[in-house]
């Protein structure tokens, strides 16, 4: 499921059906100032069954679910990092969070009809 990941880059691949998971990596994009993210639908990935977790893929490892939430967090940093206060909740807890969050986000955010496009000034940043 995962692609070579560039060089000092984060990867972070996503549901490009999915409006929450668009409107995530838009969010991205304007608070990454150091450019450290690259994008990718999950549906650009033939061996893809799955999309109810985002995946993000630094140089070393592999993040899933709310995993991926922290990591990206994390190398965002300042005021994004205080997404880490659910590092007090149990694993299993966040990872039950996250799916109920991903079993509904259909119904709650809606679907696209087609994969989310990046624009023109965004396209560099995605695979």
């Amino acid at each position: 499921m995962n692609t070579s990941v560039p060089k000092d880059k984060i990867l972070v691949q996503f549901d490009g059906l999915c409006i929450l998971c668009s409107r995530t990596v838009r969010f991205i994009l304007k608070a990454d100032r150091k450019r450290k993210f690259v994008f990718q639908a999950l549906q650009n990935l033939s061996a893809s069954k799955s999309y109810e977790t985002i995946i993000v893929t630094d140089e070393h490892t592999s993040y899933l679910y709310f995993d991926a939430i922290l990591k990206i967090g994390k190398e965002l940093g300042g005021i994004y990092s205080a997404v880490f206060i659910f590092r007090i909740m149990p694993r299993g807890w966040r990872h039950s969070l996250y799916l109920w969050i991903a079993e509904n986000r259909y119904r709650w955010f809606g679907v696209r009809s087609s994969c989310y496009l990046p624009s023109a000034d965004e396209s560099e940043r995605f695979i």
